[in-house]
Formats: structure tokens, sequence, C-alpha cells
């Protein structure tokens, strides 16, 4: 058994839905070695070695994964299903790491193809031209033509879009962008 125990450290109010809350929660153990086995078992999973995460979605919710042992999760409805969700990240942990042995790393996940909407998901909309764009529409084209960096949007560099600049840098290194 790799993570013994999970335990949420700060619960806050959801950016993208206020009446829901997000949540960050600690593992007992660090869990560098264990996300690349998992970003070979979650189809969804985005994993940035040099970023030391890994992310997905279950349903809305945006799940991410330290080397750390920090787990970061969005879109939670309340208390209750953040404790249901942490034992079932905790299991998946645990089973993966126990038949690592039968996961070859060595198979290359297939890159994605991304487009405008996929980056603008994640963005923050605030539409406020700090990039140089007018809109996050025309700055998420611009970073995928590769004319804008994520480090562009200064609003995506706050805090409390940690999760979302993480599942960009993700995405985008997972289709073959430099970031």
């Amino acid at each position: 058994m790799l993570v013994k125990k999970v335990e949420i450290a700060q619960v806050m109010p959801c950016i993208a839905d206020p009446a829901k809350i997000r949540v960050i929660a600690k593992a007992d153990h660090r869990l560098e070695e264990v996300l690349p086995y998992l970003d070979k078992l979650i189809p969804t999973a985005l994993y940035s070695e040099r970023g030391g995460f890994i992310t997905y979605k279950r349903g809305l919710s945006i799940i991410t994964l330290h080397v750390s042992g920090e787990i970061a999760m969005t879109q939670i409805r309340d208390s209750d299903e953040a404790v249901k969700i942490l034992n079932e990240i905790k299991e998946k942990i645990n089973d993966t790491w126990a038949r690592r042995a039968e996961i070859d790393l060595s198979k290359l996940k297939e890159r994605i193809q991304l487009g405008p909407f996929d980056l603008y998901a994640y963005l923050p909309k605030t539409n406020c031209g700090e990039c140089g764009e007018k809109t996050c529409m025309a700055f998420a084209i611009k970073v995928l033509n590769e004319g804008k960096k994520l480090s562009d949007c200064t609003v995506l560099a706050e805090d409390k879009y940690r999760g979302a600049r993480d599942t960009l840098v993700s995405l985008l290194e997972s289709a073959g962008y430099e970031v």
C-alpha cells in the first residue's frame, strides 16, 4: 500500500460554480512514483512529468494529483462527496501501485488534438485584454498557433486558477506544445 491516508487540508468556494466547493487534500506519501502508471490507466488523464502532476476529469470535476501528495478537486458538491472521491482516488493509487509490474510505461499515449474551445474551457473568461488580445477565445487561438504563451495571461497566474492552469499545461504538453 502506497497511500494509507488522505486528509482534507482546505475547502474553498468553487470559482466555476459558487454553489460548489473546491478541495485541497494531502496524501501521506509522495506520488511521483505512481503518476506515470496512473497516466496509463486513466484514459482522460493528462500527465506532465516536468510539471509534476496528473490531471483528469471526473464528471464536471477536475482532479489534479501532484508529486508532493497534494490533491486538488474542483466542482465538488459538498464535504461528503469530497471524502468519497478522495477514498476512490486512494484506492486507485494503491491498486495501480500494486499492479505496476503489469503496466507498460514504454508505450506512448497518442497525442491529443486540441481546438480553441478545449483551451477556452479552462481560461478565466474575463476578456480583460491584459494578454494583448481582446477576448479569451482570441487568446486561446493564439496559444494554439504558438503566437502566445499561457504565461501571457496574467489572470491565469492567480492562485485561484491553479487547477485550471495545471490542466492547460498538461493539455498543451499532451498535444506536443512547448509550454
